[in-house]
């Protein structure tokens, strides 16, 4: 029967268009007559959804730790939708999604998501398979988890059971906290849902312990006695009371504004009666995802005399530092060149706090007044974390090896691009572009360094419309990778061939060489254009290093800041202050891991995406876009002052032919510089490739109002949309174009007000009606309505024309665009926005934001933003 059904299908799908009601009770049929994966009873699927690794990695550390609990998991990404999975074919599924630009699909889950929101699929499409799933985020953004919220309601509506509760992780605060917790639960779901007996939780580990005797340490730093405050008896460590509390303190709180539909764990996991077990140690023994070690009497590291200046700062001290421009898997977004923009900033006072007498910012100084440190830091512990048992993560299995080709030469600039692999959200190949010129749109006295950069792409094949985004493949800096290579002892090998290969006979499940490693290489060439050295190290990572850290005071402080007990300090130390590799080995000079393992850990150095900030119709050929010079000052761990990845490479390249519209610039600042380029013959280029883009665009339609909300370089995609109005206009002398609206904020008017020229000259033309900025960092202007705050950042602004606003939203039908700070900015104009809509509408708050929630939906309301 079910081959005369599938050639029936066959037969009429020439009339698919006029019998959709048969062709749908076929279909139906048939898939209930097909065979579902063979009965398993430890099987289940592990599918990721993946834009820059983040995501795949996770669903890869469970993959890898399955075995351990008695679970056999085949692991596709979601692209790989009926080739290697089917899921109508499923009983048990585990899905990890991230995602990226605005709440969309990761890239490798397009196909997925497409097949699965067919409006044709029966309400018991997916009866048959219960799911559970972790969603990557930032609460920074709008639409937080939309993607893994957004696969959540289809499965529930196609009839698909969740198993397990739903984890939505928050990069904002990190993704460990939710990560973590939610892995150790998941075994226990797992066998219960595969009607396996519960996980043992007895397993042998490793245990590493420190004790003084004499005022010494024991030889290698393992003890042979138990420490008394430790909470280890007989070599037992009893986690009752630290494994559950620590999961619920971890949960609890985390996500306490988010809606209960979010689903985002907030109690306790059913952790499988781990509370009543105890866990044996033993020297010898095998590693599972935990492991354990034992109390630390050494509260400082008074033994420790490899010179290294000690950072004490407690927590809740440390100085706002900027992150550097490393990329974030979960939001895809862009780099983080407006970090600090204080005429974004929701607090709003005339003079910040972390303004001197002098007004100069303290966030750009290194302040170190010599006393001694007492509190906690990156090499420092205090009770009682130094006096507890420790609950360790899985040491990751080594899986590859290096071997060196000195007979070989090899020119490591005739190699592809990290080896030829595709970039993140990449709609074109990449081009080399010739940069034409630099210009320096801020006065020397500025806070912040912003410089216009165009570009000529006549001789590429990349086409480009205003609102588009585009990556740019940049290096780390040599000065750091020469650092890296001193550290660890590699010098004399940074420049010799080498290539990577599989360790014969590796433990670690589905191991191969990454993609973006050329076949033949350089150690120098790998650093420098391949791998993030500045992102900040995984506790995985840690752990690694734990394996090569000869000191036992030093190997102690990496088990507790890669622990569950050290959560809080991990974030502290490492996570907040965005601490890289070479801040974290100058911490721990004693720790000397191989290459390899480097080239295991380490996250490949992503593009860093930026706006067009200009139009083709203007100039054919030629494109432009703006940055500010990220500036990361010394202190909280990072060991010296550095310039952001991408943008510090910019600025150091393109120092020689840089002006000022200010006209400031001092002669002698370019003069080496230029003597230094003179004999250069060739033109400077850089390699770019466009990013795809499907919302933020102008609207077809020239009569359709716009709103554009850019404080600081939020402005560079608006100066582009302006620009391609007044050439739409020339070109369609009989257009009617809607009114336009730009709110544009900066810190002073005559020292970064970016494209001031450019932007009041359009407004003199016509091209943009409504020309409204403020400055923070300037005496305000009263509001007209007293009792009114004073006007400073541009959800001001917004506010003071909230009626005319009102109107042209929910009226008019404009489009309202903003680009900008993603933490405070953007925030704020959606609550003035929402606001806004309440009060032209005299409805509930409610309502108010369901009325913002649909113009979203409509693309109506449509960010470009970063953190």
């Amino acid at each position: 029967p079910g081959f005369v059904i599938c050639a029936f299908a066959c037969d009429v799908r020439w009339m698919c268009g006029r019998l959709p009601p048969i062709i749908d009770v076929i279909s139906r049929c048939y898939r209930r007559m097909m065979p579902m994966m063979p009965a398993q009873k430890n099987r289940l699927l592990l599918l990721y959804g993946s834009q820059t690794g983040q995501a795949k990695a996770i669903a890869e550390e469970i993959h890898e730790n399955a075995d351990k609990h008695g679970l056999r998991t085949d692991l596709f990404g979601l692209e790989l939708t009926e080739k290697k999975f089917d899921v109508t074919k499923e009983s048990c599924v585990v899905f990890v999604c991230s995602t990226t630009g605005d709440g969309d699909p990761p890239d490798n889950a397009l196909k997925f998501f497409r097949r699965l929101k067919k409006k044709t699929l029966p309400p018991d499409h997916l009866a048959h398979l219960s799911f559970a799933l972790l969603g990557l985020g930032d609460t920074n953004y709008t639409n937080f988890c939309n993607c893994p919220k957004t696969l959540e309601k289809r499965l529930l509506e196609l009839g698909a059971k969740p198993f397990y509760p739903t984890g939505y992780a928050d990069d904002a605060v990190g993704l460990e906290v939710v990560v973590d917790p939610w892995i150790e639960g998941l075994w226990t779901a797992v066998r219960k849902q595969l009607g396996l007996p519960p996980d043992s939780c007895t397993v042998a580990m490793d245990t590493v312990s420190m004790a003084t005797r004499n005022n010494g340490l024991t030889p290698d730093g393992v003890t042979n006695s138990t420490d008394q405050g430790s909470g280890e008896t007989d070599g037992k460590v009893d986690l009752k009371d630290e494994r559950t509390s620590d999961v619920r303190n971890e949960m609890n709180g985390q996500h306490a504004g988010q809606a209960e539909s979010d689903k985002v764990i907030k109690g306790s996991f059913d952790l499988g009666n781990k509370e009543n077990v105890t866990v044996t140690s033993s020297e010898n023994g095998t590693d599972d995802r935990t492991g354990t070690a034992s109390a630390n009497p050494a509260r400082k590291l008074e033994n420790d005399t490899q010179g290294v200046r000690t950072e004490g700062q407690d927590q809740a001290s440390l100085p706002n530092v900027a992150k550097t421009d490393c990329f974030n898997e979960v939001t895809d977004c862009k780099t983080a060149d407006t970090l600090t923009g204080a005429e974004t900033s929701s607090t709003k006072q005339p003079i910040p706090d972390n303004k001197t007498s002098d007004g100069t910012d303290t966030d750009e100084q290194v302040v170190s007044d010599g006393r001694e440190q007492t509190g906690p830091s990156l090499r420092v512990s205090i009770p009682p974390l130094c006096d507890s048992g420790l609950t360790l993560p899985a040491k990751p299995v080594p899986y590859l090896e290096v071997e060196f080709h000195p007979e070989e030469s090899l020119c490591v600039e005739e190699l592809p691009l990290q080896g030829g692999s595709p970039f993140p959200s990449a709609a074109a190949d990449v081009v080399m572009a010739t940069v034409t010129s630099t210009t320096r749109l801020t006065r020397h006295d500025a806070v912040k360094t912003a410089l216009d950069i165009e570009l000529d792409i006549s001789d590429s094949c990349l086409l480009y419309e205003p609102g588009d985004s585009f990556g740019v493949v940049c290096p780390n800096s040599e000065a750091e990778v020469q650092a890296l290579l001193d550290r660890l002892g590699l010098t004399d090998h940074a420049d010799v061939t080498f290539s990577v290969k599989v360790i014969q006979g590796t433990k670690k499940r589905a191991a191969a060489v990454p993609a973006y490693l050329p076949a033949r290489c350089t150690i120098r060439h790998v650093l420098r254009t391949c791998l993030e050295i500045r992102a900040v190290p995984k506790k995985a990572f840690l752990r690694m290093l734990v394996e090569y850290t000869s000191d036992a005071v030093q190997k102690r402080r990496l088990q507790e800041l890669c622990s569950k007990q050290g959560t809080a300090d991990y974030a502290a130390f490492l996570r907040e202050p965005n601490l890289g590799l070479l801040d974290l080995l100058a911490a721990f000079p004693a720790c000397i891991p191989p290459v390899e393992r480097l080239l295991e850990m380490l996250p490949r150095l992503q593009p860093r995406p930026y706006s067009v900030s200009s139009s083709p119709l203007l100039k054919p050929g030629r494109l432009h876009f703006v940055f500010n010079i990220v500036k990361i000052p010394a202190g909280s761990g990072r060991v010296a002052a550095c310039t952001g990845v991408c943008t510090g490479w910019l600025d150091s390249l393109t120092r020689h032919m840089q002006t000022g519209v200010y006209g400031d610039m001092a002669e002698e600042e370019r003069v080496a510089e230029r003597i230094s380029h003179m004999s250069l013959d060739d033109p400077l280029k850089i390699p770019i490739y466009l990013r795809t883009n499907t919302h933020f665009r102008l609207p077809p339609d020239l009569s359709v109002p716009i709103i554009m909300v850019g404080p600081g370089t939020g402005v560079a995609p608006f100066v582009g949309f302006l620009q391609h109005r007044e050439k739409q206009r020339q070109l369609s002398h009989d257009a009617m174009c809607g009114s336009s609206w730009l709110f544009f904020g900066c810190r002073h008017k005559d020292r970064d007000y970016l494209y001031r020229e450019e932007l009041e000259r359009l407004a003199a033309a016509g091209v943009l009606e409504h020309l409204v900025v403020c400055f923070s960092r300037e005496e305000p202007v009263a509001m007209e309505t007293q009792g009114q705050p004073p006007v400073r950042y541009v959800q001001d602004n917004l506010l003071r024309y909230g009626n005319v606003m009102g109107r042209a939203l929910l009226e008019d039908r404009a489009v309202l665009y903003v680009c900008g700070d993603a933490k405070n900015m953007a925030k704020d104009v959606n609550k003035v926005i929402t606001q806004i809509v309440q009060k032209f509408k005299d409805c509930t708050i409610q309502e108010a934001r369901n009325t913002v929630f649909q113009l979203r939906q409509d693309r109506r309301y449509i960010e470009d933003i970063w953190t």
